[in-house]
């Protein structure tokens, strides 16, 4: 499983393949492309060069590595991950809105606004 970070580098979820799960192990999102979903098949944001991005372009949490947008905080050693919930059935995904340009600065939402949507 992989960390998700936010602006303060402390790690906020995981993900793994295309699912994310809240840092308990519960199902929490899924990624289908660049687009990422949540339990309803509400649209939630995008994923661009390893930030997640809200509808209006900026930076929620990033992945180590992540390029091309604010500057990154030194991330926190992850803690072990949880045991993954088994996934929900995905609902039937909405129409993804036209994303927006790409923000050099972070979200004013927190990753539990961004994901609880």
């Amino acid at each position: 499983m992989n960390p998700i970070y936010n602006s303060n580098g402390q790690v906020v979820a995981w993900q793994n393949d295309q699912n994310i799960f809240h840092l308990n192990g519960n199902h929490a999102a899924v990624i289908n492309g660049d687009n990422i979903y949540g339990h309803r098949g509400q649209h939630l944001g995008v994923i661009t060069k390893s930030y997640f991005r809200d509808h209006s372009g900026g930076a929620i949490a990033f992945f180590t590595g992540a390029t091309g947008g604010p500057i990154l905080p030194i991330p926190s050693i992850p803690p072990i991950p949880p045991i993954p919930a088994i996934p929900p059935i995905p609902s039937i995904a909405s129409i993804p809105p036209v994303p927006a340009i790409p923000s050099l600065g972070w979200s004013t939402s927190s990753w539990e606004q961004f994901i609880n949507v």
